[in-house]
């Protein structure tokens, strides 16, 4: 009997392992590149440094090494630890508060209390999970609510890709344009050298405009579904996932709760109140994020210090993996900084965008971006590698570096509804039991409707020169 062979299959790489193998990638490059740099000079007006467009000049290759290579994810990590311990403190503080179970019983609340205007409930629903994503940049944390979300929808005669789409596209309706979110424009505008949280004005039209897209194109999607069952894109789907319809009847509204809510709230005034007035960064905005996660723990788990700092280890501890990832991110950076490549892609690719017209050239960076989206899924990460080189481009081609940054938070936030490698929208599909491939026919229109309006607003900024700079 002769023994069957093993078939293999070839799996697409994770996020990680895609990561190694790009910083493999850029080491080797630094073999064939050419090693280029420009010169630099400071502008004494805003104090940053500056690319001289046309000095451009190829230089000695150093070509990165095993040991560079191996070297590239300590000194990566080194290099984003400010972010990373952000990252890591708000991960800490909104694994307390989720725990808490105050947003859940609001939520649990809200559904009640508008039951019978299923459309209202949309509405109300997709606006708070997009104020969470543009103000304190909630991501993952939003995930444990698609299970109470599931079992609303269900119970409305709406399907599962109702329920993802009030939390996911709810929140990155907020998150991709969020004039406040720390996580994509905070870390960008800090690489580019502006004004943090600059240009509120613009990114919060988009965001509202893009909030009234996505809220349209949900809506749409579930009144047809609800007058005819059949029209729903997992109409044909055997796999079905159990919804607890007794859940929201679990979770009552609390006093404890209400505090909880009332601390969340004013919390997020003052981060508003520190931005704009004090110019607050990463450090000043995790010291509030801390301070409300003690104050919420304390409230939420009876006076127990213990609890609080068990349940913010754990908050903590989910980011570890997102943390590495920004480190694998800036691990790039760091070779292709110490093969001297970086300044000769910025001008490869400066030449052709150079030569087109300002809101087209726009128009290419964030086409860019999305594509580089889906091999970096990571807004910090995407980050970390990307605003050097785009803030560079955005000098050398004639746009202002607040271009660039919404180019990039765009291109991240946005297109993440269509990356099947990123874990948030993964997760959530996987809770709702809803294939990608479904999702896709959803989303893809949303995207493209999104996109559409990115280019209105970032052709605007090229025509009133949005700045400072």
């Amino acid at each position: 009997m002769e023994k069957q062979k093993k078939r293999w299959k070839l799996k697409a790489p994770n996020t990680t392992a895609l990561l190694m193998l790009v910083i493999v990638m850029v080491a080797l490059l630094t073999y064939i590149v050419p090693a280029g740099q420009y010169e630099r000079v400071m502008d004494d007006k805003t104090g940053r440094e500056l690319i001289v467009a046309d000095s451009f000049s190829y230089t000695e290759s150093s070509p990165v090494g095993p040991g560079g290579i191996l070297a590239s994810v300590f000194n990566g990590i080194v290099g984003a630890a400010e972010i990373i311990a952000f990252v890591l403190i708000v991960g800490g503080v909104f694994g307390v508060v989720v725990k808490s179970g105050a947003i859940n019983a609001a939520l649990a609340k809200l559904i009640k209390r508008l039951h019978g205007r299923e459309s209202l409930f949309i509405v109300i629903a997709m606006t708070a999970f997009a104020i969470g994503g543009a103000t304190f940049g909630m991501a993952e944390e939003t995930l444990p609510f698609v299970a109470i979300v599931l079992a609303a929808t269900i119970a409305m005669g709406y399907d599962r890709i109702v329920a993802v789409s009030i939390v996911v596209v709810g929140v990155y309706a907020g998150y991709s344009a969020g004039p406040l979110n720390p996580f994509n424009v905070g870390i960008a505008q800090g690489i580019a050298g502006l004004p943090l949280f600059s240009g509120i004005g613009l990114r919060t039209i988009l965001m509202v405009g893009g909030l009234i897209i996505a809220i349209h194109h949900t809506l749409r999607y579930a009144k047809k579904v609800k007058l005819n069952p059949k029209t729903s894109l997992l109409a044909n789907e055997t796999t079905e996932v159990e919804t607890d319809l007794t859940l929201l009847d679990s979770l009552t509204m609390t006093k404890r709760h209400k505090w909880i809510m009332a601390v969340l709230g004013l919390s997020l005034v003052a981060l508003v109140f520190g931005v704009l007035k004090y110019g607050w960064y990463l450090g000043e905005i995790s010291a509030l994020m801390l301070l409300m996660g003690i104050i919420v723990g304390l409230i939420a788990f009876n006076g127990s210090f213990n609890q609080f700092t068990d349940e913010f280890m754990k908050g903590a501890a989910e980011m570890t993996a997102a943390a590495l990832i920004i480190g694998l991110s800036r691990a790039i950076l760091v070779v292709m900084a110490e093969g001297q490549i970086i300044d000769t892609f910025v001008y490869a690719v400066s030449v052709p965008l150079g030569s087109l017209n300002s809101v087209f050239a726009a128009w290419g960076m964030y086409i860019s971006q999305g594509l580089i989206n889906f091999v970096i899924p990571s807004s910090t990460g995407q980050a970390a590698v990307v605003m050097p080189i785009m803030s560079s481009i955005s000098d050398v081609i004639g746009i202002n570096r607040q271009i660039a940054v919404q180019a990039f938070q765009s291109g991240d936030g946005y297109w993440n509804m269509i990356t099947p490698t990123h874990p948030v929208l993964m997760a959530a599909l996987g809770i709702a039991a809803v294939p990608f491939g479904k999702w896709i026919r959803f989303a893809g229109p949303l995207v493209l409707k999104w996109t559409i309006w990115t280019m209105i607003i970032l052709a605007i900024g090229v025509w009133i020169n949005w700045g400072p700079f």
